[in-house]
């Protein structure tokens, strides 16, 4: 089953209307920020990563995956059969950035709601939360759940109905690394089983040891999907190099490299080089340093990210400016 799609994105796009209000028509909008010409693959078993700056174009991608918001351009298949808005949202379990669970009710009377609603069993519901580890938790309250039982409550209501492609939103928020290295290998698991997984997180470290390719956005705009090896080899990337000294290297032998990252850290000081000088280790012997670590390091999502968008590592992790102040081009606007 791996390696079946499950879904396919054709030249997919949606544009929010903004007020543009005029003397005669204060009601008068106009094509606002947005996604545009989205070619995307989703197969079955496999787990695709979202990446991309604030305001990408992330959640309203995966909204229009869940069948929350219409295509205003492009088409949504499987097996060359165009899938409608309602035919998304009965094939997709969409687990949003933050549910607030709250109040005196069960877990298992919660669930069991969502089922109704979703048209299943009252058991499919309790077998659900046997999959996501909460079979024992069933009569607790849901104020008195931790933010990782929460999590995974979601998830669990998420996948009611049995769906082919199941669309996570930021899944990691608020869990310690104990929880979230249990929900990633209930994901694993998940996929295991042959349903197709999006995630969207700003954990880029933990994205990364999680998913099988990555889709990187800017702008609206799919800049490119793989994995990431296949994307290395696509952006031209070179392994950087991790180097940690007893002190900080002289002004002239910095002017030399192209650092990525200077940090001080505990009896010494760490850097990351995109590019070395061969002559570096003699130059860094002449100079009496002591050498720690020297070790080469593919790179992380942020350096691929950076590379594709041509932004520096501070601006990547900077609020993009605000919609209006960017502008609109036929290639689409920007989204949170």
């Amino acid at each position: 089953m791996s390696g079946e799609v499950a879904m396919q994105f054709s030249s997919v796009g949606f544009r929010y209307q903004i007020p543009n209000p005029k003397w005669y028509n204060p009601f008068q909008k106009r094509q606002g920020p947005g996604i545009s010409h989205i070619d995307l693959t989703v197969l079955k078993g496999k787990i695709v990563g979202l990446v991309g700056t604030n305001g990408a174009g992330k959640t309203t991608l995966l909204r229009i995956i869940s069948g929350v918001l219409p295509l205003s351009e492009g088409e949504i298949s499987k097996d060359g059969e165009i899938l409608s808005k309602e035919a998304l949202r009965s094939m997709v379990g969409f687990m949003p950035e933050q549910v607030r669970w709250s109040g005196q009710q069960t877990v298992r009377n919660t669930i069991t709601e969502f089922a109704l609603l979703r048209g299943c069993s009252i058991q499919s519901a309790v077998d659900i939360l046997s999959v996501v580890g909460l079979k024992n938790r069933a009569d607790t309250s849901l104020q008195s759940l931790s933010q990782g039982m929460r999590q995974r409550l979601s998830l669990g209501v998420a996948l009611l109905g049995a769906p082919d492609v199941l669309v996570l939103d930021e899944p990691f928020n608020g869990l310690d690394p104990v929880a979230m290295d249990a929900f990633k290998r209930l994901l694993r698991s998940l996929a295991a089983s042959g349903i197709g997984i999006v995630i969207s997180s700003h954990h880029l470290t933990e994205l990364g040891h999680l998913v099988d390719t990555l889709a990187l956005l800017h702008q609206g705009q799919l800049l490119a999907q793989g994995t990431t090896e296949t994307l290395q080899s696509k952006l031209g990337f070179e392994d950087i190099t991790e180097l940690i000294l007893d002190r900080t290297m002289s002004d002239d032998l910095l002017t030399m490299l192209d650092v990525l990252e200077s940090e001080e850290i505990e009896n010494g000081h760490r850097y990351i080089l995109q590019s070395s000088d061969p002559k570096l280790l003699q130059l860094l012997v002449e100079e009496k340093h002591q050498i720690f670590t020297w070790r080469v390091v593919p790179p992380t999502l942020i350096e691929l990210l950076c590379s594709a968008t041509g932004l520096d590592r501070t601006s990547i992790g900077m609020d993009v400016e605000h919609s209006n102040m960017i502008p609109l081009r036929n290639l689409g606007g920007e989204e949170e």
